[in-house]
């Protein structure tokens, strides 16, 4: 019997997808996984660019297979808490990326590169943003510290297989834990006490470096060691069982011992508004089918606009967005309740009066954008769109809005320029060639779009040329 059962079989099928994408990688790649590798004596930013590719390639299968948190609002969230945490890193050489994995099993992961998984059982476990962030900066720490490198090259016998496996035992660990500790220790085979040692012996430095970072955050380091108290507890728990965070992270009563007294002589962090009980809530209704009764009022809230009962739950987010109309947790909340009640010109207010507060936010702008074309008022959402199109001129779904956005105004030309343009984002660049064609190929078409589309075009098609 599977510790941590599927959700559904969907969810079952959808971990199996990343495993299988992981494990039948393109011809090629696992046989030359080892030249992935940094090698001593070889440039430094060459081995970043290596060591990134391959976390991207996990991680994209991660995305591609929908178990990634893709909601705008949780998603910035997350990256916040991680971005303040790199702010204490002095000449930062890796583009991290954070994200919320869909699998309620207690887990975070580190991938080659700086791609940084916390599942969302474990952010449900932690109760306050000091040790959610105590989590990132021990993460951020590994990466740091390249251990999943080294791990990868210590020994002839762990192999790049063995890697792909390791990595599909922490992905597959959630819907299933027997059948993720059986890839995960199955791949390490004869090595596997090594790998446990090796484990263990970087954990303490991953900690201490993880603590500096969260002291320069002005996060509390005593997170860290409050966390390690409900690693603790859960692993004893009888309803929990084994926590697969445990499996990757040994926690001993030295590492416990020696983290409690770092944290004692770097003191406490300073004492900051911590909305992450917000977070947790909109977190748990943006993921769940039901939502359970007790909780706090805006959970409560939340939990009647997943039941549909919107007038029940316009009468609650009313009143928490009165009583902080700046939170942007309740602000959004209502908005969008208004929006399921047909009020768009006053869900539009609330985002105006965010932005004002929040200017050229990229989340609200999206709401906005997204709010007005409900009411028909596309001239107004193109502008908004055009000016994200600016800010952000690689984020596809500027692009996916300016495309509807455009079919509504009938106008064919940019219509398609924008569809092209969100095609060759997401890496689909013969569907953009022929779009380009298509806007080359209206006569309606002004000369600025034209030659835009052309210069786009000829950039597509010569990278598509082999080199001799």
């Amino acid at each position: 019997m599977p510790q941590y059962p599927c959700n559904s079989s969907s969810f079952c099928r959808s971990v199996l997808a990343v495993i299988l994408s992981i494990m039948l990688l393109p011809a090629g790649f696992a046989a030359s996984a080892s030249s992935e590798l940094p090698s001593l004596g070889q440039n430094s930013l060459l081995n970043i660019a290596r060591e990134t590719r391959l976390g991207r390639s996990v991680y994209e299968r991660i995305l591609a297979s929908g178990l990634v948190e893709t909601n705008p609002l949780l998603d910035r969230y997350i990256n916040d808490v991680g971005f303040r945490l790199l702010a204490g890193i002095d000449n930062r050489v890796r583009d991290y990326r954070f994200f919320i994995v869909r699998d309620d099993s207690v887990n975070a992961f580190a991938l080659p590169g700086g791609f940084i998984g916390v599942n969302r059982g474990l952010i449900m476990q932690a109760r306050t943003q000091h040790q959610l962030a105590s989590v990132m900066a021990h993460e951020i720490a590994h990466v740091r510290l390249t251990h999943g490198m080294d791990m990868m090259e210590k020994g002839s016998e762990l192999n790049s297989a063995a890697l792909l496996s390791l990595l599909a035992g922490l992905l597959l660990g959630g819907a299933n834990s027997e059948v993720g500790a059986a890839v995960l220790y199955g791949g390490i085979a004869g090595t596997q006490q090594a790998m446990v040692n090796f484990t263990r012996e970087n954990e303490y430095e991953a900690d201490r470096v993880g603590m500096d970072l969260l002291q320069r955050a002005q996060f509390d380091p005593n997170g860290m060691v409050e966390f390690f108290g409900i690693m603790s507890k859960l692993s004893g728990s009888s309803e929990i069982g084994n926590i697969e965070y445990l499996r990757t992270h040994p926690l001993s009563n030295n590492r416990v011992a020696e983290a409690a007294d770092r944290a004692s002589r770097l003191g406490h962090g300073r004492n900051q508004f911590d909305d992450f009980l917000l977070f947790k809530d909109y977190l748990l209704s943006n993921s769940s089918d039901y939502l359970p009764d007790q909780g706090s009022e805006f959970l409560r809230a939340l939990r009647l606009t997943l039941a549909a009962d919107y007038r029940a739950a316009d009468e609650k987010l009313a009143a928490l967005y009165q009583g902080d109309n700046e939170n942007i947790w309740y602000s959004i909340a209502f908005a969008e309740n208004l929006e399921h009640l047909g009020r768009e010109s006053e869900a539009e207010l609330v985002y105006r009066r965010l932005l004002d507060i929040f200017p050229g936010d990229y989340v609200l702008s999206m709401r906005l954008v997204n709010v007005l074309k409900l009411g028909g008022q596309n001239q107004s959402a193109l502008e908004i769109a055009r000016t994200l199109e600016n800010q952000y001129p690689n984020d596809k779904q500027v692009y996916f809005e300016l495309s509807e956005i455009y079919r509504a105004l009938k106008r064919p030309a940019l219509r398609l320029m924008a569809e092209a343009e969100f095609h060759r984002i997401a890496g689909n660049p013969d569907q953009a060639i022929k779009l380009y064609d298509q806007v080359l190929n209206l006569s309606d078409t002004d000369l600025a779009t034209q030659s835009k589309a052309r210069e786009k075009q000829l950039i597509l098609m010569n990278r598509r040329k082999p080199r001799l």
